[in-house]
């Protein structure tokens, strides 16, 4: 379920971004195998999910931390589980799509590129400085502490759906402030 969750959902969020930036539905070249990639990553989150969430609660359990049913421990609770699993798994994760993005655009332009050719065609200054120090931070911790406090059964899908409000946030990061356009 993992897989056609982000199959379908983050599918239409990319689609959405695509949208709002070009104002006309545009399909994204590739769009086949980019859905095959949003599913691979459905049934990683979807077992991620369940390896951090269970690990924070037994290293919770083995410090003696008593769990209660109170909000706050919840809330808590939930924020460390965001916290180690954005800034773990998150950065490999949000690696291997940039990589994996890349290598499907390079491969529909015709061109096989090589390991080298992948990692050089990558701005990493960017991943670091906007992907890495800003969007884990200001949006993937909060949101998943949200996502981790949820019910598990809902966890994947409200995840599979902030993918389609981050497109959006990104679309509109990226339009030109009215101090920066040239009349």
């Amino acid at each position: 379920m993992g897989f056609i969750k982000f199959a379908v959902l983050a599918t239409m969020g990319e689609l959405l971004a695509l949208r709002l930036a070009k104002k006309t539905w545009i399909r994204p070249n590739g769009m086949i195998y980019k859905i095959a990639v949003w599913g691979l990553i459905g049934v990683l989150i979807t077992y991620m999910f369940s390896f951090y969430s269970k690990g924070v609660s037994a290293m919770m359990e083995q410090m003696r931390i008593s769990p209660g049913d109170s909000f706050l421990f919840t809330v808590f609770t939930a924020f460390l589980t965001s916290v180690i699993m954005n800034l773990t798994f998150g950065i490999v994760f949000m690696a291997f799509h940039r990589m994996s993005d890349t290598y499907i655009e390079m491969r529909v332009n015709q061109k096989k590129p090589s390991l080298k050719e992948l990692v050089q065609a990558i701005h990493w200054d960017s991943f670091i400085t906007f992907v890495v120090f800003k969007t884990i931070p200001l949006f993937w911790i909060p949101a998943h502490t949200i996502t981790f406090s949820l019910p598990s059964q809902y966890r994947v899908v409200a995840a599979a759906y902030l993918s389609i409000i981050l497109g959006v946030i990104l679309i509109y990061s990226k339009k030109p402030k009215v101090k920066d356009l040239k009349l």
